[in-house]
């Protein structure tokens, strides 16, 4: 509602982090990595158990066979899958170099033979495709949590690639007590705990709960219901959600020669269809002149048992053109909802995990290098950590989509409404047309902090209900400041490209000690562009660049290179005192860029 103020805070504090450890080169070039990231489309780790799908997820995700898929286990380096003008392979090694491998076309066995490689040979690869679902988001392909390569390198390699992800799309075919543990280490660090809204659990193979018949999908949906009330698992992710990876693949890059195939065996009469897949033998090397033999069995291979009785059910219902099957069978899949859900959680509110994931470095160096000082850096961050807003309204929105808080149907609604899972300008919190007039937001809003104040008083809330009244009301209130006295930022194109006159020295001085004792956080304007860089131009520039599906913008990348900051240095660093103890570790033990 006021320029992403936490996204804003959250960076200024990692480049004052910065510039406290700059006499650290490991230290702070790994700090100023993340600095970039904050600039760059938001990254999901997708990772689980071996064989959970997570290949075959990242390419119904993406809509295009990028990731290869084997009977075994072969990613044994992570996968980094981003968008690029053009296809493009590069192989990271851990010394730090990287090669660029020469492709006009991504096969995936090229990258099937270079996921094969050693993690002492191989860090990580970098797959750059055209695809257009790679724009908004950037997936980290994993190796599997009990694999070959995790056990030679161990658990705390994994988990430093997962410190590298904004969020994780954890997949497991059945919730086992491994999971739930691995997934708690990697929520240790003390953001990590009080902000755990970054992870979605996904049942992978939905298809094959149970005795894998018709009814597996909501044996799925019932085993999910069982563990969303479960507190352990409800402590790092609040969405659990049955998919079938198999089939959302195959339907996100269904061919024609698919549809016809799927179409000339929904024909045959219904108790010849029955015979046909009683068994995959069968299917496959019936004798049946509409639909040769290697069609069926491509069919088998890529929508599975389950996708193909799916398939032609619908298609007998009805669904007789290619685009309407594709959208049944996407419900079918359970990848509507999970894109949906990964889209309002994670990709609608990048800038607040974008935040997240800049306390979290700032979190990790500080107790890795403690240092004379440093008390000064945790201060900051304790508070910025418990005045978060934005964090609580992600919680309660999870907590609102997963049912384990339920308000009345027309509350519920105004709740997630006020939240901003509609849209977070104040216009579309308040259910108001984007042309409404500020006195009837104000109006609007004033009568939503009045209803929901009759709720904080209702007797019959118990505990989790009153805190999410109290949320709501934060937000309300939070509203009705935004209209009384205006939005904290700019908020016109033409106040945001209004170049700020240079300070003098003695007007600098008293702004950058007040930064110094930790105090930007108590006010929007202390979390905008004066506290953001100390040149002013930073939050300005933050405003001008037009962030698309990726949230970029040329002019926010310019400031996350270290030319600006470096400017800053001298007055700040004398108030942290660094340069009486020498660093003992370095951020690099816990993770590498």
């Amino acid at each position: 509602m006021s320029g992403d103020p936490l996204l804003e805070r959250a960076r200024a504090l990692l480049i004052r982090t910065m510039t406290f450890y700059r006499d650290d080169p490991r230290t702070s070039t790994w700090l100023r990595g993340r600095l970039e990231r904050l600039d760059q489309p938001l990254r999901i780790a997708v990772s689980g158990r071996v064989k959970a799908g997570k290949s075959t997820l990242i390419n119904a995700l993406v809509g295009a066979e990028l990731a290869p898929t084997d009977a075994e286990e072969r990613t044994q380096v992570s996968t980094f899958y981003q968008y690029g003008p053009e296809p493009k392979i590069l192989v990271h090694t851990p010394h730090g170099a990287v090669q660029n491998v020469p492709v006009t076309t991504l096969d995936t066995g090229t990258i099937r033979d270079l996921q094969h490689w050693r993690p002492d040979e191989v860090s990580r690869l970098v797959i750059e495709s055209p695809t257009p679902g790679l724009q908004a988001i950037t997936l980290i392909e994993t190796p599997g949590v009990a694999s070959a390569a995790v056990q030679e390198t161990g658990r705390s390699a994994l988990a430093q690639i997962l410190s590298e992800a904004d969020a994780v799309l954890y997949l497991t075919r059945y919730p086992r007590q491994t999971d739930l543990q691995f997934l708690q280490s990697v929520n240790e660090l003390q953001t990590a705990r009080c902000v755990p809204i970054n992870t979605i659990v996904a049942f992978s193979r939905a298809d094959e709960t149970g005795s894998g018949g018709t009814d597996a999908l909501e044996a799925a949906e019932r085993i999910a219901d069982r563990y969303r009330n479960d507190p352990t698992l409800r402590s790092f992710a609040q969405h659990l959600i049955p998919v079938i990876g198999l089939l959302g693949q195959a339907v996100a890059t269904m061919t024609d020669d698919d549809f016809m195939a799927l179409h000339n065996v929904a024909r045959l009469p219904q108790n010849d269809q029955d015979a046909l897949l009683l068994s995959a033998d069968r299917f496959i090397n019936s004798t049946m002149e509409s639909t040769p033999g290697p069609a069926r069995q491509r069919l088998l291979e890529r929508f599975g048992h389950y996708g193909v009785v799916r398939a032609l059910t619908l298609i007998r219902s009805g669904a007789t053109e290619r685009k309407k099957l594709q959208s049944a069978l996407l419900d079918e899949s359970g990848l509507n909802l999970l894109q949906e859900t990964v889209h309002q959680q994670f990709v609608e509110r990048q800038d607040a995990l974008r935040a997240r994931s800049a306390l979290l470095a700032v979190d990790m160096v500080s107790r890795a290098n403690p240092r004379p000082g440093v008390q000064q850096l945790r201060g900051e961050f304790e508070r910025l950590l418990a005045n978060a807003h934005e964090w609580n309204e992600l919680r309660l929105l999870s907590a609102l989509d997963s049912g384990q808080v339920r308000f009345t149907r027309p509350l519920q609604t105004e709740a997630k409404r006020l939240l901003g899972a509609f849209g977070s300008a104040p216009h579309a919190r308040l259910g108001r047309e984007e042309t409404a007039l500020a006195v009837d937001l104000a109006d609007e809003a004033a009568a939503a902090l009045s209803r929901w104040r009759e709720q904080a008083v209702n007797p019959l809330h118990d505990r989790p209900h009153r805190d999410a009244v109290r949320t709501v009301l934060r937000s309300c209130e939070r509203l009705i400041i935004h209209q009384t006295h205006g939005p904290q930022q700019p908020q016109t194109p033409q106040q945001a490209q209004t170049p700020q006159q240079p300070q003098t020295p003695q007007q600098q001085n008293p702004q950058r000690q007040h930064s110094a004792h930790g105090q930007h956080g108590s006010s929007g304007q202390h979390g905008s562009a004066g506290q953001h860089s100390s040149s002013g131009q930073h939050g300005s520039a933050s405003q001008q660049g037009s962030t698309g599906a990726h949230g970029i913008s040329a002019q926010r990348g310019a400031h996350s290179q270290p030319g600006p900051q470096r400017s800053q240095q001298g007055q700040p660093q004398r108030h942290h005192h660094p340069q009486t103890g020498q660093p003992q570790s370095s951020p690099g033990a816990h993770a590498r860029d």
